[in-house]
């Protein structure tokens, strides 16, 4: 049987009940971080207000479906899902599965949120389970790559996660086994993302691209539904997702191994701070190092940073990376980054503003951040990190495998109820405390919530 009829087959026939406890948990801990991000990003992502104006602009009037979460509207499913989604990743702050390294919720929650809401008597337990299964769809499918597509010119995450929305999407509108194959061939004709955006710091791509993505898996799975036929084997069939975006270099057996018994998407980590998860190794090394030797920022001379392949970007351009000119450079840059970690004790969700990004001490000390490329350190090392202070008071040095956040090294509960507190106060309407209460506590009980209406009048 072909993988994509296998995973198809796993999302139509797998039931609420038939996921484990662990992973339902972990899946509310996603809705919770999500929702927080979402209404930080209202005012703080990079052109995130702009898009929702389009949003509102190119439904011209249509019916409102679905909640806008933080700027109390609503707007037609597909748009109030690619304004939402616009905002899912814009701060870097979502969580992020290491192995595949992709955001397997970014997409997929702004979708089945205004799916579900659109559709109506759709139970927490029923969002629940379509999320889940969207997100072992898009990690298995990650998972089988065996390079890294930046080269051939594809920004794959996002088209990664395009999968994560169709399966979530399809789940929820109770689409057949095969219906799911049309609905992946369907969101295979339309998902793109240009690495180009790696080459111009202006861009907005890297910040709103998941908007995308959620529009487009509504619209596959809508065709689907009215029994369009798409492809049989969109994923690895001749020209199919693996041919084009990998140029065949794939391992199979990764996508179906396990699947159903060994639960990927539980094996998320939740962002400790807002930037690229390449850059959370270094700054739990020096934290660390600091807090463990007494360190201050004046008495160091020189820190020297040693990554692997798939963070070299994280350092290049380096006077760039040391000086960046926008927040999304920034979030993209371990010397500065680590800079303000190093005179902060922290890195929050104001460390990227223009007032921030021009700081001169910060610069200073990006100034004195180096890095050592290891060849060696390929696919399965994308965290490791080897970090060196020399200071007023002797030189220090400490390996990072798993940062801060990481299954491995998870966040505790003060701290992510901290992030979620912290995004929200940055919505573009303010959110009343006892309304806050309400979200986090619907969320906590998310599996007994008999229809989500309850919760998007909340957002």
């Amino acid at each position: 049987m072909s993988i994509s009829k296998i995973l198809a087959e796993f999302v139509a026939a797998t039931k609420y009940k038939d996921i484990p406890d662990h992973v339902i948990q972990n899946q509310k801990k996603s809705i919770m971080d999500a929702v927080g991000i979402t209404f930080g990003a209202s005012t703080l992502g990079d052109g995130c207000k702009e898009m929702v104006k389009i949003a509102e602009a190119l439904s011209a009037g249509g019916e409102g479906e679905a909640t806008v979460i933080g700027f109390n509207k609503k707007l037609p499913m597909s748009w109030a899902a690619f304004a939402n989604a616009s905002m899912a990743h814009s701060l870097d702050f979502g969580d992020t599965h290491d192995k595949s390294t992709i955001h397997s919720n970014a997409s997929s929650f702004p979708a089945a949120l205004a799916v579900a809401e659109k559709m109506g008597n759709v139970s927490g337990r029923d969002l629940i389970a379509a999320l889940v299964l969207g997100s072992e769809t898009a990690i298995r499918i990650a998972l089988a790559a065996d390079v890294n597509t930046v080269e051939y010119g594809f920004y794959i995450p996002t088209i990664y996660s395009s999968y994560s929305a169709t399966a979530a999407v399809a789940k929820l509108m109770g689409l057949s086994a095969e219906q799911i194959v049309s609905a992946f061939s369907f969101n295979l004709c339309q998902t793109m993302c240009s690495s180009e955006l790696t080459n111009n710091k202006a861009t907005v791509i890297r910040s709103i691209r998941e908007a995308f993505a959620a529009r487009n898996a509504i619209v596959a799975c809508c065709m689907a539904k009215e029994n369009l036929i798409g492809f049989e084997e969109p994923l690895e069939g001749k020209l199919g997702f693996y041919h084009t975006f990998l140029r065949g270099s794939y391992t199979a057996g990764r996508v179906t191994d396990g699947l159903g018994k060994k639960w990927e998407s539980a094996e998320l980590t939740y962002k400790v701070w807002p930037c690229c998860f390449g850059v959370h190794s270094p700054i739990t090394g020096v934290l660390g190092l600091m807090k463990k030797h007494r360190i201050k920022a004046d008495d160091i001379h020189h820190i020297e940073i040693s990554i692997g392949a798939q963070n070299h970007m994280l350092f290049e351009p380096l006077q760039e990376r040391r000086n960046p000119e926008t927040a999304i450079v920034g979030k993209f840059s371990i010397p500065f980054s680590v800079a303000v970690a190093v005179l902060n004790s922290t890195v929050t969700i104001d460390s990227y503003s223009d007032e921030c990004l021009r700081d001169e001490k910060t610069r200073a000390l990006a100034a004195k951040i180096d890095y050592i490329y290891r060849n060696d350190w390929q696919r399965g090392k994308e965290t490791y990190a080897n970090i060196v202070i020399d200071t007023s008071k002797g030189v220090f040095e400490t390996f990072i495998s798993s940062p801060m956040g990481t299954p491995e090294n998870p966040m505790d509960d003060d701290a992510f109820e901290a992030k979620f507190d912290s995004c929200v106060s940055k919505a573009f309407y303010a959110v009343e405390q006892g309304r806050i209460g309400k979200i986090k506590s619907i969320i906590r009980e998310m599996e007994i919530l008999p229809d989500i209406g309850s919760f998007t009048s909340l957002l």
